[in-house]
């Protein structure tokens, strides 16, 4: 959410187009919206992988990791496709301004294409906060947001776009926080 955030903050700030301003600040609540449904995804598997490592049993660890992040991937590509596909009618739905509906769909469809790594991030989260590493998410993620304002500024101030340039910069660093805890996730040797 504060990728969005910052993305408003720059397109209002650089752009100097108020309907760019206008339709990323459309999205916020959607944007919101399905982080928050991956949020609540990734605190499911937290209290699961952390009631397995309480009780030491290190197959159901192992095997409710392996399935969480199979749950992980399949719903940030479902949401990616709900929303990248119903990006207009969700946007008419909370009555965005017809000045702003065009950049705003523009906005949270390439947008979404950054769920899937939303997700992925946030599967890793839920695992390490269970195991009590919740230093290193938090690392990741403002790695993740240190690069998205460096994009931002980038995109809009030297590319000269605006609503597509702050959007790019949204997927590029919710994959980089994705990479960064797979890497960790797969250099742990227990279950």
């Amino acid at each position: 959410v504060l990728f969005n955030t910052a993305d408003v903050a720059v397109v209002g700030k650089f752009s100097g187009s108020a309907t760019a301003l206008g339709a990323v600040g459309s999205t916020t609540i959607l944007v919101s919206l399905f982080t928050g449904i991956l949020i609540g995804i990734s605190s499911g598997i937290n209290v699961f992988v952390a009631r397995f490592v309480g009780a030491k049993d290190d197959d159901k660890i192992k095997k409710t990791v392996d399935s969480s992040f199979i749950i992980s991937v399949i719903s940030g590509v479902l949401l990616f496709v709900i929303c990248f596909f119903l990006a207009k009618p969700f946007l008419l739905l909370i009555k965005t301004k017809e000045a702003f509906l065009d950049g705003a769909v523009e906005y949270f469809r390439i947008y979404s294409i950054g769920l899937p790594g939303l997700a992925i991030f946030n599967f890793g989260n839920g695992v390490l906060s269970a195991v009590g590493d919740t230093k290193r998410p938090l690392i990741y993620l403002t790695a993740g947001g240190i690069i998205n304002l460096g994009l931002n500024l980038f995109f809009v101030i030297v590319c000269g776009m605006d609503v597509e340039g702050v959007a790019i910069a949204s997927i590029i660093s919710q994959y980089v926080s994705a990479i960064l805890i797979t890497v960790r996730l797969l250099r742990v040797k227990d279950s």
